[in-house]
């Protein structure tokens, strides 16, 4: 049988949590596959899918993209400008002359060259004198060792990457240790659980997104509560405005607005708005809340119609899945002050019945973390791997309008 293969990408961020690049990641559309055979067809799927067959290349927000190299492939010539790759040399890689050789071609004709997990080796100056990037995973290396790492990196004048970091604490660590780029999943989590007090405009957002979700709510109320924020009227308007809509006319007024979108996208985009105006947050958090959002949304519109998942109920859980980031607060507390359905609660908490499968999978493609994802649940839900790939580049570019309208 036949099997596809899945494009996943994750963000690398700078010291400011702006990103700089996204590292672009060969994964199996098979539960099972967490372990890659064949390398070259890994980098190769990866190359051929990210510059060639998928649109990928227009959602990269021109930013580069790292790319895991095997020893066969680093004495390929690249169709690829140098401005949109970063060769990623591959720890598992024998340096020896003609390695040196094949990465110097590489570097002469523009290509920056990254080591990864890289650990330091006396017969490595050749190889260090031709690095610009030095990835180092923190996870698996004792924090001893970090140091003495950057200790001795540091003069060469290369960057160093920092990955898997899994904690704020962790990043303000690497960052003040010299780290310059910094990879990993911390930014999904909250950086104090307990003892938090919210900023007003934190409490006034998780009041209007409370009040936008009473179950209660009319359209003509949803339209008022709108109004009470001038620069949320603003956003709404030129969203609706821009070459995402293609509208014939301007939309100049909510009423008029509402009636284009109707109560659920008008109440979707009012709550997603309102987290884009928490500007003490990196734009990266709100890009993975979109994601989240909108893959939830388009997963939830393609699946079968006996489960009658409500797609736009599911592009708010993909919102809400991101609020302990966005507040600083344990979800739970977050959420018992939401006037939201239990079965949404447990879909965001615990990722339980069919919503929850979806939010997962979303969570997941956010995180480059494919190999998490249940793909017989997601089957079962009546959509294949093939499906749900597609629809991830498809909400990439969607996630990269929408931050251009919001610029």
């Amino acid at each position: 049988m036949f099997e596809t293969t899945l494009l996943a990408r994750q963000p690398i961020y700078d010291a400011k949590l702006d990103i700089q690049a996204y590292e672009l990641l060969f994964r199996s559309s098979n539960a099972e596959a967490a372990v890659i055979d064949d390398g070259n067809v890994a980098s190769s799927t990866v190359l051929l899918n990210a510059f060639a067959s998928l649109p990928l290349a227009d959602v990269l927000e021109d930013k580069p993209a790292f790319v895991n190299f095997t020893r066969e492939l680093l004495d390929h010539e690249l169709p690829i400008h140098p401005s949109k790759l970063v060769v990623e040399v591959l720890e598992n890689i024998e340096i020896n002359a003609d390695t040196i050789a094949a990465i110097a071609r590489l570097k002469q004709a523009g290509y920056r060259i990254a080591l990864d997990d890289y650990i330091y080796a006396e017969h490595h100056a050749e190889l260090l004198a031709l690095a610009d990037i030095i990835k180092i995973d923190i996870l698996n290396t004792s924090w001893p060792v970090v140091r003495a790492l950057t200790r001795r990196l540091k003069p060469l004048g290369v960057q160093l990457l920092a990955e898997k970091i899994e904690t704020q604490a962790i990043f303000d660590d690497c960052r003040e240790l010299g780290f310059t780029l910094f990879q990993g999943y911390f930014l999904a989590k909250p950086q104090l659980l307990k003892g938090r007090q919210l900023k007003t405009n934190q409490q006034t957002a998780l009041q209007l997104m409370a009040a936008l979700r009473k179950p209660e709510i009319t359209l003509r109320e949803v339209e008022a509560l709108i109004q009470t924020d001038a620069s949320l009227v603003f956003k709404i308007l030129r969203m609706v405005n821009s070459a995402m809509y293609n509208l014939s006319r301007e939309i100049d007024s909510i009423q008029r607005a509402a009636a284009l979108l109707g109560m659920d996208r008008l109440r979707s985009m009012a709550q997603l708005l309102i987290l884009s105006g928490l500007d003490d947050k990196p734009p990266s958090v709100f890009a993975s809340t979109l994601l989240r959002a909108r893959l939830g949304q388009v997963l939830a519109e393609r699946a079968s119609s006996q489960d009658k998942i409500d797609a736009d109920m599911q592009f708010t859980a993909g919102l809400l899945s991101m609020l302990d980031a966005f507040l600083d607060m344990e979800m739970g507390e977050i959420l018992k002050d939401l006037p939201i359905s239990d079965s949404l609660k447990d879909a965001i908490v615990h990722r339980t019945g069919s919503s929850g499968v979806l939010l997962d999978a979303a969570v997941a493609f956010d995180q480059a973390a494919l190999e998490r994802i249940d793909w017989s649940q997601l089957s079962g839900l009546g959509i294949a791997s093939e499906t749900a790939r597609d629809l991830y580049i498809d909400s990439l570019r969607w996630v990269s309008e929408v931050m251009r309208t919001l610029k």
